[in-house]
């Protein structure tokens, strides 16, 4: 499905579209296929690691025992994430996939479909489906006959792990958590409790940044160190950094600065005394972002995101996220697509810096941060969608937003890949935003962020985003906001499949629209409720909603709109064993729509006609018709409007009985709905074993 970059007249639809005033001669793309790289995402190995050697050999034999799923559990600081790495990089050649996935964070448990959706891009495909039942069944059969090592880092809760699971038996998972997830027994998880190291180890982690001579100089007092860190490795590294950085200072002054004034766990204070010490030593500026990143409600930070949040300048915000990365405060985000440096904090250091927060920094400033976050992720959303699909951002022309003092992208190109980056952080800005009550924020971000969902086509984001923007739009009594995210979350919910609930979406549009007169939003919700009934096989309730619409759109001056509507009927003709009506509606709605410079809804009619034209008894020409609007679909990158006429080509080549020319349109077909509609996929693939 496709819509255009307008949402009203064609909200059944969704893809990408080519616009251009004048087409003359033919229109061509032949994008060469994008080699990509193998996965290797595991976090670079710590250069500190000491000892573990028991450990190696427990995972070692776990895995000589057949065990492909391994949980590594235990403390915060101990040492689960280098440990995990190491390991699988020890037993993984540079042809086999590495994919990590870190499943905990500020803005809580991740998702099992956010880490498939980029696992399945990083193998080439571009649109994985939405649901995760598909993205599941499609991640197994990617790795069926591809062993790969698999790190899922900071696991909260055991359901997040048996979806991630490789298929293959020669694949190796391993899982972090701070709990044991005896529950993936079940799935034949061999478990392995990480305690700290032991005092000579810890000693020797030590000595790694300060010499052996300083600590043959102060033995004793290296021990009282090493205790006072409770022999975890995250609270020795960063004492040990600190005495690097300090050559004049003692171990004892060290160890002195590691005793808490107040009775609380030993392992905690461990890690705070650690981290408290490291803060003290940063530049007041420093210390505000370290603070700030903590309030942002986001998995990673970015330069231009800090620079408007703390009112630093892009250079300034850059030189301190990149101090709180060598000071081991901040680490670079692996799972982060997109241009430039993208930070994260583990968690025990993101509950040190809030503490601190809450602290030293007034409620009021607090709220003003996180303010400016979320206008500065709408406003360059904004410019993206401008940029974009220009014709659909009517809503955020009124009462725009001022752009950001620095826009980070010049050209579509960029624009898309700051939206895909961001990706992760949407949900938590929103969540925070709704809280603070910024509903025009809501759901004007949601807004903004159309062309994304309209050509990623992340169904469960879209849905989630959608719901929560619905709500804030009604908060505000902006009807026509509340027309929009009804209108356009029902388009996913359609282009997903989950038709019955689009139906529920675009009748509350119906009301809402008959409610405010407006007759344009009257007449989408009409054309998406006929296009989803026909998509569920019920034509004649169908039918009414698209007359309907088509009246609608003719009285107020909306030919284009009346056409989508009749390209729809025209289908139901189709349907109905009529190619002779089927013809005339498909032409007239073609030449409508080229008359409004809509080339790419044009071609749709276009497709229709010629397989209309082939069961009427011109095979021939039908078939041309077809390839040309293919031609099209393949120019605008329109995986399921090809796919479709693909299909049709393959039908109409059976059908004539040459079944060897039908086969590859079939196999194509069946290619690009595998991603994004797997069971249409599967029927597809089906027609092919008849031939």
């Amino acid at each position: 499905m496709t819509t255009s970059n307008e949402i009203s007249g064609s909200a059944w639809l969704s893809g990408l579209v080519v616009q251009a005033r004048d087409v003359h001669g033919g229109l061509h793309h032949h994008a060469a296929p994008q080699q990509l790289p193998t996965p290797h995402q595991l976090p670079r190995l710590a250069t500190h690691f000491v000892n573990r050697t028991e450990e190696i050999n427990t995972l070692d034999e776990a895995r000589r025992a057949g065990s492909g799923l391994v949980v590594i559990s235990g403390l915060v600081g101990v040492g689960k994430t280098a440990l995990a790495a190491r390991w699988l990089s020890s037993i993984t050649d540079a042809a086999r996939p590495e994919l990590y996935a870190e499943l905990s964070g500020p803005a809580g448990p991740a998702r099992p479909e956010d880490v498939l959706q980029p696992w399945l891009r990083a193998f080439g495909i571009d649109r994985p489906p939405a649901g995760l039942r598909e993205l599941s069944a499609l991640w197994r059969s990617v790795t069926a006959a591809r062993p790969v090592s698999v790190l899922l880092d900071t696991v909260s809760d055991a359901d997040q792990v048996p979806p991630l699971l490789p298929a293959g038996t020669s694949s190796m998972t391993v899982v972090t958590s701070r709990r044991a997830l005896w529950e993936l027994a079940v799935d034949g998880a061999a478990a392995l409790s990480l305690g700290p190291l032991d005092p000579r180890s810890s000693i020797k982690l030590l000595a790694r940044f300060t010499g052996e001579e300083r600590i043959a100089a102060e033995p004793e007092v290296a021990a009282v160190l090493a205790n006072r860190c409770a022999h975890l490795p995250l609270p020795l590294v960063l004492a040990g950094a600190r005495l690097k950085s300090r050559p004049h200072r003692s171990l004892a002054a060290a160890a002195d600065a590691l005793v808490h004034p107040r009775r609380e766990d030993p392992v905690r204070m461990a890690i705070s005394a650690g981290l408290t010490e490291t803060y003290a030593s940063l530049g007041a500026a420093a210390q505000y972002v370290y603070r700030s990143l903590a309030l942002l409600p986001v998995g990673a930070a970015d330069p231009d995101m800090v620079s408007t949040a703390c009112r630093l300048g892009r250079d300034d915000a850059e030189r301190l996220l990149e101090v709180l990365a060598d000071e081991q405060l901040l680490t670079l985000g692996t799972s982060y697509v997109g241009p430039g440096p993208r930070y994260q904090m583990a968690s025990a250091v993101h509950e040190h810096a809030l503490a601190l927060a809450e602290r030293h920094d007034e409620p009021e400033e607090r709220q003003r941060l996180v303010g400016r976050l979320c206008e500065w992720m709408l406003a360059t959303a904004a410019q993206a969608q401008l940029r974009l699909t220009p014709a659909q951002a009517t809503l955020q022309q009124q009462d725009a937003p001022p752009p950001p003092d620095r826009v980070p992208f010049a050209d579509d190109a960029g624009a898309m890949a700051w939206l895909e980056s961001h990706e992760k952080n949407v949900l938590g800005v929103l969540r925070m935003a709704q809280t603070q009550g910024w509903d025009d924020i809501v759901w004007r971000l949601v807004d903004a962020y159309w062309p994304f969902f309209l050509r990623r086509h992340p169904y469960a984001l879209w849905t989630e985003t959608h719901e929560i923007a619905l709500d804030s739009a009604r908060r505000t009594g902006n009807q026509a906001a509340v027309r929009q995210m009804l209108n356009s979350g029902a388009i996913g919910l359609s282009s997903a499949g989950r038709l019955d609930q689009a139906i529920t979406w675009y009748t509350s549009a119906l009301e809402a629209a008959r409610v405010g007169s407006d007759r344009r939003d009257e007449g989408q919700a009409l054309l998406g409720l006929g296009a989803c009934h026909y998509e569920a096989a019920r034509p004649r309730q169908a039918e009414p909603y698209l007359h309907e619409a088509i009246a609608l759109w003719d009285g107020c001056g909306y030919p284009r709109g009346a056409a989508l509507a009749t390209i729809v009927l025209g289908e139901i003709a189709l349907t109905d064993g009529d190619p002779e009506r089927a013809q005339g509606l498909f032409a007239n709605a073609r030449c409508t729509l080229l008359a409004a410079e809509d080339s790419y809804d044009a071609a749709r009619a276009l497709a229709l006609y010629g397989r209309a034209r082939a069961l009427a008894g011109d095979p021939a020409t039908g078939i041309g018709e077809m390839k040309a609007a293919a031609e099209v679909f393949e120019a605008a990158g329109s995986t399921r409007w090809l796919a479709r006429v693909l299909e049709m080509l393959g039908t109409t080549h059976q059908e004539n009985g040459d079944s060897e020319a039908a086969r590859p349109y079939y196999q194509r077909a069946a290619e690009l709905m595998a991603p994004i509609r797997p069971a249409d996929a599967e029927r597809i693939a089906r027609l092919e074993q008849t031939l």
